[in-house]
């Protein structure tokens, strides 16, 4: 049986199956944390620090292999097993080379056999010798990876997004910026995100804060919490957040609220451009623990470009109309 104290993670998008199964190993005491799609997943694994991942293959957003693969090259020391109904050959090769240590075919006869897999894998029971050969692609994947590629554009929003009256458009080059918008009440919330780094680490930094937003987007729908209409508290949060993941990346990041009657209030975590954004600066997010932002105020008129500008030659134009 899973021991008290001991910390899983489940990636499956099949909520019957991962709520039995989540139930079963929290039974006797250990830590199960949830996620329903591979970002998700990644984000759970940054968050919450896990002994040993069960991960399925085919779910939406980023499929089983990408994940795994992922988890293998910044967490190589955190087991993954695979729970799948896939059983090819292929499949289960393809798992191994992404990285996987046990593979377990849906349906599960008994919830046992998943124990006796989790005791194998974090004892050393299962021979890693004879996967290494498998996981050459690995360097290779920090550097270029396809599937971190993916997830970043799979981060970015329609080029067009509308609230109500409110009309953003998005036009740039390259995956360095990452932008996000939020209705807070009548007002427009603006978020841009500059990763300093590609592969990997970048897509599991865009995929950390998009999770994280999801606190506080869901408390201020239920009316527990007001940090979407608090620009500077809503980077202290995510620093916070960052710091405790132990991602070891800073990266910069604006958050601007917009109101058609009473100005342009934002805060800037290291963004170096547009230049009056740059002026209103604070460190960069993930940088140091004690971080602390401050709330700027400016005037707008519709309708309202911003430019940011990366020294690696990406760009971001980003347009704000109230119709």
């Amino acid at each position: 049986m899973p021991k008290a104290g001991l910390r899983i993670l489940v990636v499956e998008d099949e909520a019957v199956f991962r709520h039995s199964l989540v139930s079963y190993l929290a039974r006797d005491g250990a830590t199960v944390f949830q996620a329903e799609d591979g970002i998700e997943g990644l984000s759970a694994a940054a968050l919450y620090h896990p002994d040993v991942v069960l991960c399925d293959l085919n779910m939406p957003n980023m499929d089983g292999h990408e994940v795994i693969a992922c988890l293998s090259a910044r967490y190589p020391h955190i087991p993954v097993i695979v729970i799948s109904a896939q059983s090819t050959m292929e499949a289960v090769a393809s798992a191994l080379r992404a990285g996987a240590r046990d593979y377990l075919l849906k349906p599960l006869e008994n919830y046992a056999l998943v124990e006796r897999s989790i005791e194998q894998c974090l004892n050393g029971g299962v021979n890693r010798s004879q996967q290494l050969e498998l996981m050459e692609h690995i360097d290779y994947f920090s550097a270029h990876d396809k599937a971190a590629s993916r997830l970043l554009a799979g981060l970015k929003p329609p080029r067009l997004q509308e609230w109500g009256p409110w009309q953003v458009t998005f036009k740039g080059l390259g995956q360095l910026f990452i932008p996000d918008t939020f209705k807070v009440e009548d007002k427009l919330l603006v978020l841009v995100m500059e990763l300093p780094i590609m592969g990997t680490d970048a897509a599991f930094c865009g995929a950390l804060v998009r999770s994280l937003m999801n606190v506080p987007y869901r408390q201020f729908q239920q009316n527990e919490s007001r940090l979407l209409s608090q620009p500077h508290r809503l980077l202290d949060y995510l620093n916070h957040q960052l710091m405790e993941s132990g991602l070891r990346h800073s990266f910069a990041m604006a958050a601007l609220l917009f109101d058609q009657h009473d100005g342009l209030v934002f805060a800037n975590a290291g963004l170096t451009s547009p230049h009056w954004l740059m002026r209103s600066g604070g460190l960069p997010l993930g940088l140091m623990r004690s971080s602390h932002y401050a709330l700027h105020k400016r005037s707008w008129h519709e309708p309202f470009a911003l430019q940011f500008r990366s020294d690696s030659g990406g760009s971001l134009d980003v347009q704000v109309r109230y119709h």
